[in-house]
C-alpha cells in the first residue's frame, strides 16, 4: 500500500503547470518575506548606529532609490539561492509549487540566478501566465523553465508538454 499526503483531489494536477493565481499568492509571499529580510537589516543598522552613539541616535532616513536597489538585491538573491538549492521559494513550498528545468529537474545553479536576475529586473512577466495557453511566464519562455505543481517528493517530475 502506498501513502501520500497529497489529496486525491489534488493528484491531477501533480506534475502540472501552476496556473497564475497560485504564482502570484507565492510570489506575495515572498515579497512578504522579503519585506521582513529588509526590515530586519534596517533595524540592525538602527542598533548598531544606536549602540555606537546613543546621544546622537535618530533613525535613519532611507531613500527610495536605495530601497529598491536594496530590495532588488536581496530578492534576487533570496530567488537565486532557493531555486537552486531546493527548487523552491517559501511561497512556493506554501503553494506545492516547484521550479523545475525543461527536463523536470531541479535548476543548476546558472539557470537559478538567470531566472532570479529575469524576474527581479522584468516581474511584470509573470502575468504573461494569464494568456499563455501553456502556463508560462516570460523567464519560463526564454529560460526554458516550467512552474509545476509539486505537492510531493523530491524527485523529478514529469511535464505536462502543452503548447
Amino acid at each position: 500500500m502506498h501513502l501520500t499526503a497529497v489529496p486525491p483531489e489534488a493528484r491531477p494536477y501533480q506534475g502540472k503547470r501552476a496556473g497564475v493565481v497560485s504564482r502570484l499568492l507565492a510570489s506575495a509571499v515572498d515579497l512578504v518575506a522579503v519585506a521582513g529580510i529588509i526590515g530586519a537589516g534596517y533595524l540592525a543598522v538602527s542598533t548598531v548606529m544606536f549602540l555606537w552613539d546613543p546621544s546622537r541616535f535618530h533613525f535613519p532616513v532611507l531613500d527610495r532609490t536605495w530601497l529598491l536597489v536594496a530590495g532588488g538585491a536581496v530578492l534576487f538573491c533570496y530567488l537565486s539561492a532557493a531555486w537552486a538549492t531546493t527548487g523552491r521559494t517559501p511561497g512556493d513550498l506554501l503553494l506545492g509549487l516547484r521550479v523545475v528545468n525543461y527536463r523536470g529537474e531541479q535548476l543548476r545553479v546558472a539557470g537559478a540566478v538567470l531566472r532570479a536576475a529575469l524576474c527581479v529586473v522584468f516581474p511584470i512577466g509573470i502575468l504573461w501566465v494569464a494568456v499563455s495557453r501553456a502556463n508560462r511566464s516570460v523567464a519560463d519562455v526564454v529560460l526554458r523553465t516550467s512552474v509545476i505543481y509539486a505537492w510531493g517528493g523530491d524527485s523529478a517530475l514529469t511535464i505536462e508538454r502543452r503548447h
